[in-house]
C-alpha cells in the first residue's frame, strides 16, 4: 500500500500493523529502533515510518527533523546491526509535512538472525509479534543459526538402544528396496551392512547402535526412547480451541499415534479420515470417495512435518499436532524453515528443497509407507508441497496458508472449496454419467458463482483446450448454456441451483473481455497464484496486462498488495 492508504487503515484500526512501525521520533531516533530493525529483517520484512505521532491519530509530529533522523536512521543499520543493513531510507511529504520512510526487507535465511550487535546473537535478536518486537527465544535463535550448518542430530546414535529394539519386517522390507534401487552399492552387503550404509545403524565403541533416524523409521517402538516423538490428532466441534458440542464435547476425536513413521502416517490419516465428511463420485464404472480435504493432501502434509520437523534435543518434548476444526486443518510440528527455504515460495514452483534431516530424508526414500505395500513414505525430491497446492488447485480449493516462525511451521489448509461435499452431491443428483473431473470444477463454478469461462478454468489449472472442450460437452448434455462470442463466451447453467450467485461486476451475458479478465485473475488468486509472474504464467495473459488489470482490482478494493508498491517481492491477495 501507499504511505497514505497505510496510515488511513492505521487510523481505522487504532495502532501500528504488524508489517508497519510508526514512531513519532520528534526527540530523535527511537532508542528501541535497533529492536524493530532486528524483529523485520528477522521476518518477513516490514516498513518503518518515522515523524508520525501514533497518540495523536497518525498526524504528523510538531518538531519533526527529517534530515537528521534519516541520517541517524542509516547509521543504526549500518553500525547498531549484524549483519548490516543496507536500506533505502526516504523522505516523503505527508499531510504537509515531511517524514522518513523505510522498507526493511527480510533476509537470506542463511544470514538470520539480524541482531543488536552490542548485545549479541542470544539477548539481541528479535521478532515482529503482533504490532511490536519480541525477544527471540534460546531455542530460536539457535534454529536460526543452524540454518548456516548442516544439522546432524538425525545421525545421532542411540546409545541405550540396540540391534534388536528395530522391527525385522520392516528392516528386511527397507533392505530389499535399498537393493533394487542400488545394487551396486547394497546387492553384496548383509541385513546390517546395508544399514549402516542407509545410516540407520551405527557402530560405537565397536557395539552396533541405531541412529535416530533409524530408530524413527525401523523401530518396534520409538516412544520408549522418545515418550514425545508421536503424533496428536484432535477433531474439534469448532472453529476455536475450547467450543463445545451440542452435547458439551470439547473434543470430537483426541488420539496419540505412536510407532515408527509408516505406522504414525497410516494412524494418522485414518484418524482425519474417520472424522471427515464423505461423498461418493462416479467416473466412468468406478466410484470414487471424496472427502472434505483429499487424502493425498493430507498424506503429504503428514509427511513433509515427519521429515522436516525438528528432531534437535530441544524439540524432542514436542510432538506433531494435527488440528481438525469445522472450518479448516492445522498440522503444526516444531522447528522453522532449514536452509534457504523461504516462507512466501513455500509450495510454489520457485521453492527450494533443502533438508534438514537429510539422512531421515534418504531412508525414507526406502521405507515402505504401510505394512503391505513398497511405495515409499517419501520421493524426497522436494515435491511434497507443490503436490499439495497443486492437488488443492484441481480440487478447486483454496490454497495452504503456511504460518513461519524461526520455532515453528503451521500449515493451515481452509476447508472452503467450490468442490465441497454439498456440491459434490449436487452434482450427483444431475444424473450425469462419464463427468470428468474437469467438468465437476466447471459445474461448481457455475454454481457457486453464477458463470464460468475458460479463463476462469484455467485459473484452477486447466489448460485452454481441455477447459473449451468440458465446456462444450456440457452444453451438449443441456446443462449449461453459452452467451457471448467464443473468445468471451461465458457459461451458465441450465439446471436449477440454490446456491447461484450472480457475479456482482455484470451480468453474465454481457461481460466483456476486460471483466472476464478481471474474474479469472480474482479466480487464480483464490487458487494460490499471488504473484504478477505466477498469474501470467496460469493465465497465459501478458505481463502488462495483469499488472494493469491488479492495479485495476487494488483500486476497486477486490484485490490488496501484501508490501509495498513497488517492492520486488510482491504478492497479492483477496479482499
Amino acid at each position: 500500500m501507499e504511505t497514505a492508504a497505510l496510515v488511513t487503515l492505521m487510523r481505522k484500526i487504532g495502532g501500528d500493523l504488524t508489517e508497519v512501525e510508526v514512531k513519532s521520533a520528534a526527540g530523535g531516533l527511537p532508542k528501541n529502533i535497533a529492536e524493530t530493525l532486528s524483529a523485520f529483517a528477522n521476518g518477513n520484512g516490514g516498513l518503518i515510518l518515522l515523524g508520525l505521532a501514533e497518540q495523536d491519530g497518525f498526524t504528523p509530529a510538531p518538531g519533526f527533523d527529517a534530515e537528521s533522523i534519516r541520517t541517524a536512521l542509516a547509521g543504526a543499520c549500518s553500525d547498531l546491526m549484524d549483519p548490516p543493513l543496507r536500506v533505502r531510507i526516504d523522505i516523503e511529504e505527508f499531510e504537509g509535512a515531511l517524514i522518513v520512510a523505510t522498507q526493511i526487507p527480510e533476509l537470506d535465511p542463511v544470514d538470520k538472525p539480524c541482531f543488536v550487535k552490542a548485545r549479541g546473537h542470544y539477548q539481541g535478536s528479535f521478532i515482529r509479534s503482533g504490532d511490536g518486537d519480541r525477544k527471540l527465544s534460546h531455542y530460536e535463535v539457535t534454529q536460526l543459526l543452524s540454518n548456516r550448518t548442516q544439522p546432524i542430530h538425525d545421525l545421532e546414535p542411540i546409545t541405550d538402544a540396540a540391534r534388536a529394539d528395530l522391527d525385522d519386517d520392516l528392516v528386511a522390507r527397507v533392505v530389499r528396496r535399498a537393493k533394487q534401487r542400488q545394487p551396486r552399492a547394497f546387492g553384496h552387503l548383509d541385513i546390517d551392512e546395508a544399514l549402516i550404509r542407509l545410516n540407520a545403524l551405527t557402530i560405537v565403541g565397536g557395539v552396533v547402535r541405531p541412529t535416530l533416524s533409524g530408530l524413527l523409521c525401523l523401530g518396534s517402538y520409538p516412544q520408549q526412547f522418545f515418550p514425545q516423538l508421536f503424533i496428536s490428532v484432535v477433531a474439534l466441534p469448532g472453529s476455536e480451541i475450547g467450543e463445545l458440542s451440542a452435547g458439551g464435547a470439547r473434543f470430537l476425536d483426541n488420539v496419540s499415534l505412536d510407532g515408527p513413521i509408516p505406522v504414525m502416517l497410516a494412524d494418522a490419516s485414518a484418524a482425519l479420515q474417520r472424522n471427515m465428511r464423505k461423498a461418493a463420485v462416479i467416473n466412468g464404472l468406478f466410484r470414487e470417495d471424496r472427502y472434505d480435504y483429499p487424502l493425498d493432501v493430507l498424506r503429504e502434509l503428514i509427511v513433509n512435518a515427519l521429515m522436516h520437523r525438528d528432531y534437535s534435543p530441544g524439540a524432542r518434548g514436542t510432538q506433531i499436532q494435527i488440528e481438525l476444526y469445522r472450518d479448516r486443518l492445522v498440522v503444526k510440528s516444531p522447528g522453522g524453515l532449514y536452509g534457504n527455504v523461504i516462507g512466501p515460495l513455500l509450495g510454489t514452483g520457485e521453492q527450494s528443497c533443502s533438508s534438514r534431516n537429510a539422512a531421515l530424508a534418504k531412508l525414507l526414500s526406502d521405507l515402505p509407507a504401510d505394512t503391505t505395500g513398497d511405495h515409499a513414505v517419501s520421493e524426497n525430491r522436494g515435491s511434497g508441497l507443490p503436490t499439495v497446492m497443486a492437488t488443492l488447485r484441481r480440487a478447486g480449493m483454496s490454497p495452504a496458508a503456511f504460518d513461519v516462525a524461526p520455532g515453528h511451521v503451521h500449515v493451515t489448509v481452509p476447508r472452503h472449496a467450490l468442490l465441497d461435499i454439498d456440491t459434490i452431491e449436487w452434482i450427483g443428483s444431475l444424473g450425469l454419467d462419464g463427468l470428468t473431473e474437469k467438468q465437476h470444477l466447471a459445474l461448481a463454478m457455475m454454481r457457486s458463482t453464477g458463470r464460468v469461462t475458460n479463463a476462469m478454468l484455467q485459473a484452477w489449472g486447466m489448460d485452454r483446450t481441455t477447459a473449451r472442450s468440458a465446456l462444450k460437452d456440457l452444453v451438449d448434455r443441456g446443462v449449461a448454456t453459452a452467451t457471448g462470442g467464443r473468445r468471451y463466451a461465458n457459461y451458465q447453467l441450465t439446471v436449477p441451483t440454490e446456491t447461484a450467485r450472480p457475479d456482482r461486476r455484470s451480468e453474465p451475458d454481457s461481460a466483456s473481455g476486460t471483466d472476464n479478465d478481471f474474474d479469472a485473475i480474482v479466480q487464480a488468486i483464490r487458487a494460490g497464484h499471488n504473484t504478477a509472474r505466477s498469474l501470467e504464467t496460469a493465465l497465459g495473459m501478458g505481463y502488462q496486462t495483469v499488472l494493469r488489470r491488479l492495479r485495476k482490482l487494488v483500486d476497486a478494493g477486490v484485490v490488496e498488495r501484501e508490501f509495498a508498491r513497488n517492492s520486488s517481492r510482491q504478492q497479492y491477495r483477496l479482499l
